[in-house]
């Protein structure tokens, strides 16, 4: 029997239909969330002014994953509608491997985002405790004598770290399930 031939047939509809529909939906969310962090790295970068520390402008760069693992769910889709339209089937081996990219990309862009993230809240922290312990005083920056501020710069840049870990997470969590019924369509077992 060809590789191909290894698939059940309503199992492989089923596993069809799950990669156009989770394909679908994990684009669509992960471009959304992209559109948000893109427009809050514009804003730290232009309309922000220059209080953008090197963290902020990092946090920023991140998302350059999330832009592999949004396209690769496009893939996903686009798989999973060929195989439905029964334009091409897919073997086994080469579906797991690109289902696998998946988790792996989605997994390192999640670590990438979560050791940013752990940065971010750092730096924060130790301005926050290098003040005193009443409270950060709100004062213009002109003028003042601090050596460490907080400003909004700081909150969009752990929002955006939060949506690109958000979106990764998402990213893995299809993958997986795609996997799972990956290896319930492909059983050996229930072929005998």
């Amino acid at each position: 029997m060809t590789e191909t031939g290894d698939w059940i047939d309503t199992r492989a509809k089923g596993l069809a239909s799950a990669l156009a529909r989770f394909g679908s939906i994990g684009f669509w969310v992960q471009l959304v969330f992209l559109i948000i962090v893109v427009l809050l790295g514009v804003y730290t970068l232009t309309i922000g002014g220059g209080g953008a520390k090197l963290a902020n402008i990092l946090s920023s760069i991140v998302w350059v994953i999330p832009v592999f693992t949004t396209f690769w769910c496009r893939r996903y889709a686009s798989i999973g509608r060929a195989w439905s339209e029964d334009q091409s089937v897919p073997t086994p081996s080469g579906l797991a491997r690109t289902i696998w990219i998946g988790v792996w990309a989605g997994a390192i862009g999640s670590l990438a985002s979560l050791l940013s993230l752990f940065g971010a809240a750092s730096a924060l922290l130790v301005t926050m405790l290098a003040n005193p312990q009443i409270g950060l005083q709100i004062s213009p920056a002109t003028g003042s004598t601090a050596t460490y501020t907080v400003s909004a710069i700081d909150a969009v840049s752990i929002m955006s770290l939060l949506l690109t870990l958000t979106a990764e997470l998402i990213v893995v969590a299809i993958s997986l399930r795609l996997v799972f019924i990956l290896a319930r369509a492909t059983r050996r077992d229930d072929l005998a």
